[in-house]
């Protein structure tokens, strides 16, 4: 099948609007999914008050305040990990009046941990459900920590086994993972066990993600690949906007993870519909495949495809397998080829200096995206409003960037955006007024919405269909890093002063943006099908600082 039959079939199939439509929902919605399980940390790990408990007096209906004046180091305060060691046996006898007699009377005596903790929260939360507090606080971090971790190691992974064994397939395996693991999650009764479902949740958002933008950007024409690609990530917002929804009407955190797992089965639908890649199935060998995807009856009838002689002798010169001897390889033989693809991005300088450059723009945005979102407590904004104009604010930055894409190049384009981006939370460091900072704050996540979308299309773009998958699944690796260092910043750079998180990643953006200047512009332009297309390109198309004074 030569290039240009490919190119053809996709323009007659993008002719039909329903087929596109189709396309995008079955490609893009799962990742409402990825959205909500990742920003869920918000609502599920939110810190109560509490103070320590002592059952014996409770026992003996002593009140809160009565219990914290006999045994808090300090009763006023909201979170106490310290009790005096009384004998409260005692206290239980003589009563709350004699035991105040007997404080005063009596040296204070030496201090112990926490047994049992008191809670007093709005909802129940995994926090007082297995006592993340004090010692513990720690675990609670994990929680979010799960999530990133697992978009992390999915990410690597499916960048890998896509391009050896198929979008759709790693797709699908994804969507699995989504069904059966966010309801375990829910029902988890051991704290490490609804980690390692988090952890799979993050994989499976990983499988979903850069699976699903795949096949949507191989199986589009470079004029609907603009928009499309550009509106992917738009169910981002639209899990934003949801979640708090949720979280509002749940009764505790059980209640919310089923909200959130439950709808999953829907995902059979997307298993069963989305098509595999055709430039993938013919960088394989397997043209019959492809050409049924592609082609419309039309189409066919036109090209006369289904000739007599169904020889390919216009084969595009592509690596084509024999099919029976792979199924007769071994499954380290295929887990190493799939390896040895996977650096072959890193197997020239020009590639090498794409894929660096790319690398840094997808963790600048993400750890953006993310310390702006979890960032409600350092902002003091309240977490459903919050969150919900976060999804808000974030949706229309999609559509602002297909405009903009339809007039200037993708460099251009994503350099604005990370510069503003950059400057608007610098500018934080100055604003003293809350809803002021909010606003900021906000404009901010505008811009990293987009220039997250900016970058991943360039990415897609900038690497050949054989190893497409690659780059961009060990670009979301890189992202996912940044989705990991997200919670570290907001909660441990956080309380050493509330604008150190926005002021460092307003610094990384206006990195990240000068750095985009040296890409070439891939605007307009063909995408590469191997390796060998980008063996010859002209001196613009390659990375150089001199690319950041020429734009299209």
């Amino acid at each position: 099948m030569e290039k240009q039959e490919l190119e053809y079939g996709l323009e007659e199939r993008s002719k039909n609007y329903w087929w596109l439509c189709s396309l995008f929902l079955l490609a893009s919605t799962p990742s409402i999914f990825n959205s909500m399980h990742i920003t869920a940390h918000v609502y599920l790990s939110e810190n109560p008050k509490f103070w320590c408990d002592i059952p014996v007096l409770r026992n003996a209906n002593w009140t809160d305040e009565q219990i914290r004046n006999v045994s808090a180091i300090n009763p006023q305060a909201s979170e106490n990990c310290l009790i005096y060691k009384w004998d409260y046996e005692n206290f239980m006898k003589i009563g709350y009046e004699e035991a105040l007699k007997f404080l005063e009377n009596n040296k204070k005596p030496s201090v112990e941990g926490c047994t049992k903790y008191r809670y007093i929260e709005e909802k129940p939360t995994i926090v007082s459900q297995w006592d993340l507090v004090c010692e513990n606080s720690g675990l609670k971090s994990l929680a979010e920590v799960a999530v990133a971790l697992g978009k992390f190691l999915g990410a690597f992974v499916f960048g890998i086994f896509a391009d050896k064994f198929g979008r759709k397939k790693c797709f699908t395996l994804g969507c699995f993972l989504y069904i059966i693991a966010g309801p375990v999650a829910g029902f988890a009764q051991d704290y490490y066990l609804f980690l390692i479902m988090r952890l799979i949740l993050g994989i499976a958002g990983s499988g979903v993600y850069e699976n699903g933008y795949t096949i949507l950007t191989e199986l589009t024409v470079k004029r609907r690949r603009t928009q499309l690609g550009s509106l992917f990530s738009i169910s981002y917002s639209i899990g934003l906007m949801i979640l708090p929804i949720l979280a509002y009407i749940s009764n505790d955190w059980r209640q919310l993870q089923y909200y959130l797992s439950f709808p999953a089965i829907f995902l059979l639908i997307h298993c069963w519909y989305l098509p595999e890649s055709p430039r993938w199935l013919i960088t394989q060998g397997r043209f019959e495949e492809a050409k049924r995807i592609i082609f419309t009856k039309k189409a066919i009838k036109e090209m006369n495809l289904y000739q007599t002689d169904k020889s390919e002798s216009n084969v595009e010169s592509v690596p084509v397998k024999n099919s029976n001897v792979q199924e007769n390889h071994r499954w380290y033989k295929k887990l190493f080829s799939a390896a040895t693809k996977l650096f072959k991005i890193y197997s020239t300088s020009e590639l090498r200096k794409r894929i660096l450059i790319c690398y840094f723009g997808w963790f600048v945005s993400s750890m953006s995206y993310f310390v702006i979102a979890l960032n409600a407590n350092n902002f003091t904004a309240n977490k459903y409003l919050y969150v919900a104009l976060n999804g808000v604010c974030e949706a229309p930055s999609y559509f602002a960037l297909l405009t903009v894409l339809a007039y200037i190049g993708r460099k251009l384009t994503g350099a604005l955006l990370f510069n503003i981006a950059g400057i608007a939370l610098i500018f934080i460091l100055f604003i003293k007024n809350t809803t002021a900072v909010m606003i900021v704050a906000l404009l901010g996540r505008f811009c990293v919405s987009g220039a997250f979308a900016l970058i991943m299309l360039h990415t897609s773009e900038l690497f050949p269909t054989s190893n497409r998958n690659s780059a961009v699944g060990t670009s979301l690796t890189m992202a996912q890093l940044g989705a990991i260092v997200a919670p570290f910043i907001v909660d441990i750079l956080g309380n050493i002063a509330w604008y150190i998180p926005s002021t460092l990643c307003g610094i990384t953006s206006v990195m990240a943006g000068l750095l985009i200047l040296m890409l070439p512009e891939t605007r307009n332009k063909p995408l590469p099908d191997h390796l060998q297309d980008l063996q010859n390109i002209k001196p613009k198309d390659r990375v150089s600082w001199k690319n950041c004074f020429t734009f299209a």
